[in-house]
């Protein structure tokens, strides 16, 4: 039964691994729990074959089978429902439903059993398997159920001899790890197997042996999950991992040597029964409660591809081969003589000193993969968790002699741990790396480490530390209100006395409004431009509205570098004063990244300022690209309902509106239907460019390519609108697809917009875009689509008075260049506006076509 369940594992595995990567989410969980429902009715129906081998062979082999299946099954739907944050959170809750399940199961088995019979628990079963079905329906709103199952990060395996080359010739630490769960495993069996002999001699029936059992696991599983709850994480905790580790195979070695000690003295198989009733139970206790847990933790400090492959190979490898090994060698010993229990005590003692071998040398590949892990930066805090002491001891001797980025890395690690953190923050802030006292700093701050306050106040008087003086006062005065700061205030150091007042105001503002003024007054009129600086940071990080005339004062200033900071200052102020001032000096300044990151940082407030500019300008020019980039940043309902409506009427910085527009997660004010419309107006123009192209083959190749640049902003156009009716992350591939710009790419983006967009917008969309030839895709439109008839002087006429379409002015230059050498297609009245245009390619084309038609001989 062991070989056959090892067999059956593996392909099992493997046929789930295939079905995982080929089936939805949905259809794999419905699969797997019709497979098992049927399998288990399939056992019931044919339980009158209970006496023939075969059949007891496959019944115990497959209830491993379905073990596991279930197991797959469960947490692959743990990860589609779960993202990374919230199984950090979750899964060790809903994992632990496991023991209480077990626990009513078997309880629940020996009450109904008098009333249903032992084998109609199989239909129990089978009714349970489905109710779950019913279960998983609920969850299956909220994943996507109809995209394949497999994830980058998901626990599979793949049963191979590859996979097992992998574990012996692989990394060190999983090596080892799998090893010690090769060996428990295989002890746990064999304890179970001489176990089960001892009970099919002691109980003769049914309902015995099912009131054995019930009490027995029901009793197991209880002492597991409250020794797992209770014991299991602060032990491991006190004693470290190596120990917590050698805490089975020494307690399992010591009831063996007093096993064979007492068997010897005491003949009888009631004593033998008892010893490996205890047995069975103190390994399935052990294995479950301590073992398993802090196997996994000790995977923790591995990079997170390994940490998982380290998973599989000890749940999805290892116990299938330990199931072979352990079945081969029981079929040797048991066909080869009589079996003797006494004798496969002393084979578990031997289990148990490899066991314990490879567990006792765990520890050190485990400090040197943990060295690894912070030399090479790629520890993820918040993921990993280290409370013994040979660890800590490990990462405190780093932090002290290990290089900056090092030392770094352990103080992040630490500082998300459980545990006494002061002397690695003592010890962070005696280092000579300013960057990690910087960075211990940061962390006693923000986690508000009041026990840190006397170490921080004795640092205040170290010379070598007035580099990070302003820093250590910063933190002071978080961490205590009420710390006098009155010396460094005065002090000649500006970073410093910046530190001080700013602690310091909000405390006078409570008890003197007066003096706080007065401290500040007295920063703006200090000698040196780093004071006024400073001072201007004060208000800002405190938005002192009172001092908003100081603020607009310095933005008058000369000096480049007060006029700066006052811009930013004047951002946390925000009044609308100070957004004229702003709005002023950016109409006439050429360096305008200071004003822009001031108006940025006052948020939707300056629209109303913006937009008028924008409207004024048509969104022409370097000005109104830098203000639409700018609304992007914003990122308001306001900004982007401005950007649509930019978007819709001048067309001229297209490209800029969308990537605005794009960097908006806000939804907009417009329904469906307004999108709707949009996108089919736009795509009738597209139409009509479409032949316009055709037409304008035969005329110019500048028209030909300003109207493909008319047709792609409609494109660009369109796709954003699309975005906003549907999964914008499908909608970009579509607009990569647009931007590679091959054949295979923009059939590939035609083909998700087909699948995803409404039947009537794909199909025009695809006519329109494809890439076949521009006499192909008219061909096709023609039979549904009446073409203009066109003549020049109709095409100059359509695009430079922008009928059904706003061009851009760019087109309309190109038409009046092309138009130069042609004096009936256009009347000299209908240039003329143009020559006074604000855009300097049109103004200049119109200029230049006025004179070419006074004046034939220009050209020349």
């Amino acid at each position: 039964m062991y070989v056959l369940s090892a067999l059956l594992l593996w392909a099992a595995g493997f046929l789930y691994h295939k079905l995982e990567q080929s089936l939805s989410i949905k259809k794999l969980v419905t699969t797997i729990v019709i497979f098992n429902t049927v399998a288990i009715i399939l056992f019931r129906i044919f339980y009158t074959y209970y006496d023939e081998v075969w059949y007891l062979y496959l019944f115990l082999s497959c209830y491993n089978v379905l073990y596991l299946l279930n197991n797959l099954e469960f947490w692959g739907l743990a990860a589609q429902v779960f993202d990374v944050r919230q199984s950090k959170r979750l899964f060790g809750v809903i994992s632990a439903g496991d023991i209480p399940a077990k626990m009513i199961g078997f309880l629940s088995a020996y009450l109904i059993i008098p009333f249903i019979g032992t084998e109609n628990l199989l239909i129990v079963a089978a009714f349970l398997t489905l109710l779950s079905a019913v279960l998983i329906g609920r969850m299956f709103k909220h994943i996507h159920a109809n995209q394949p199952s497999t994830k980058p990060n998901k626990h599979y395996f793949n049963p191979s001899i590859k996979s097992i080359h992998t574990v012996i010739t692989g990394n060190k630490l999983i090596r080892k790890i799998a090893i010690v769960s090769f060996f428990s495993f295989a002890i746990f069996l064999i304890v179970n197997f001489i176990f089960y002999g001892y009970v099919k001699d002691e109980f003769k029936s049914d309902k015995d042996l099912v009131a054995f059992f019930a009490m027995f696991f029901a009793t197991t599983r209880l002492i597991t999950f409250v020794l797992k709850i209770a014991v299991a994480n602060k032990m491991t905790d006190k004693i470290g991992l190596r120990n917590a580790l050698m805490i089975p195979p020494l307690i399992l070695f010591l009831i063996c040597a007093s096993g064979l000690f007492l068997i010897q003295e005491f003949d009888g198989n009631r004593y033998t029964f008892y010893l490996f009733g205890i047995l069975s139970v103190i390994t399935d206790v052990l294995r479950s409660a301590i073992q398993t847990p802090v196997l996994l933790s000790i995977l923790q400090p591995l990079p997170v591809h390994q940490r998982l492959k380290g998973h599989t190979i000890i749940k999805g490898l290892m116990d299938p081969f330990a199931f072979l090994f352990t079945g081969i060698f029981l079929w040797i010993f048991s066909t080869s003589q009589q079996v003797d229990f006494v004798y496969l005590n002393y084979v578990i003692i031997w289990l148990i000193l490899f066991w314990a071998f490879f567990t006792w040398s765990v520890d050190n590949d485990y400090l040197k993969t943990l060295e690894t892990a912070v030399s090479n930066r790629y520890l993820n805090e918040r993921e990993i968790v280290i409370s013994d002491k040979a660890s800590l001891k490990y990462l405190l001797g780093k932090l002290i002699d290990g290089d900056e980025a090092e030392a770094i890395s352990v103080l992040k690690l630490i500082s998300e741990q459980s545990i006494e953190k002061k002397i690695f923050f003592e010890e962070g802030l005696k280092h000579a790396s300013k960057n990690l006292n910087l960075a211990t700093l940061a962390i006693i701050q923000s986690r508000h480490e009041v026990e840190m306050l006397q170490t921080l106040q004795s640092f205040l008087t170290y010379p070598e530390k007035e580099q990070i003086l302003p820093e250590i006062i910063t933190t002071i005065s978080a961490l205590d209100k009420n710390f006098k700061m009155d010396d460094y205030i005065k002090h000649p150091n500006a970073d410093v006395v910046f530190a001080a007042t700013l602690s310091t105001i909000p405390n006078l503002e409570i008890e003197n409004k007066e003096k706080a003024d007065e401290v500040l007054y007295q920063q703006f009129h200090k000698k040196g431009d780093a004071n006024k600086i400073n001072a201007l940071k004060v208000v800002a990080k405190l938005k002192m509205m009172r001092f908003e005339y100081k603020v607009i004062e310095l933005m008058y200033s000369e000096n480049d570098l007060i006029k700066s900071a006052a811009r930013l200052a004047s951002a946390s102020l925000g009044t609308e004063q100070i957004i004229i001032k702003l709005i002023e000096d950016f109409k006439i300044n050429k360096i305008d990244s200071d004003i822009l990151e001031a108006l940025s940082n006052i948020g939707s407030t300056v629209i109303s300022h913006i937009e008028p500019i924008l409207v004024e300008s048509k969104c022409q020019g370097t000005k109104a690209r830098k203000l639409i980039l700018l609304l992007g940043k914003i990122e308001s309902i306001e900004s982007k309902i401005l950007l649509e409506y930019l978007l819709e009427n001048y067309p001229e910085n297209a490209d800029a509106i969308i990537n605005s527009l794009n960097q908006i997660k806000i939804l907009s004010t417009k329904n469906k239907h307004d999108y709707h419309q949009l996108i089919m107006q736009h795509l009738e123009v597209a139409v009509q460019i479409l032949f316009t192209i055709k037409f304008s083959q035969k005329l110019n190749p500048i028209l030909t390519n300003a109207f493909e640049i008319e047709l792609n902003a409609i494109r660009k156009k369109c796709l954003y609108w699309f975005s906003c009716l549907h999964d914008s992350s499908t909608i970009k591939k579509v607009s990569n697809g647009f931007y590679i710009n091959t054949k295979e790419s923009i059939a590939n983006a035609i083909e998700i917009i087909q699948l995803t967009v409404a039947k009537d917008f794909a199909k025009l969309f695809a006519l329109v875009f494809e890439n076949s030839s521009v006499d192909d895709r008219c061909l096709q439109l023609e039979s549904n689509y009446n073409p203009l008839k066109l003549t020049e002087t109709i095409l100059a006429k359509n695009i430079l008075f922008d009928l059904n379409y706003s061009y851009t002015n760019w087109t309309k230059a190109c038409v009046l260049y092309h138009i130069k050498d042609r004096k009936n297609i256009i009347s000299y009245e209908f240039i003329q506006p143009y020559t006074l245009s604000k855009n300097e390619v049109l103004k200049n084309t119109a200029e230049f076509v006025i004179s070419s038609l006074n004046n034939p001989n220009v050209n020349k």
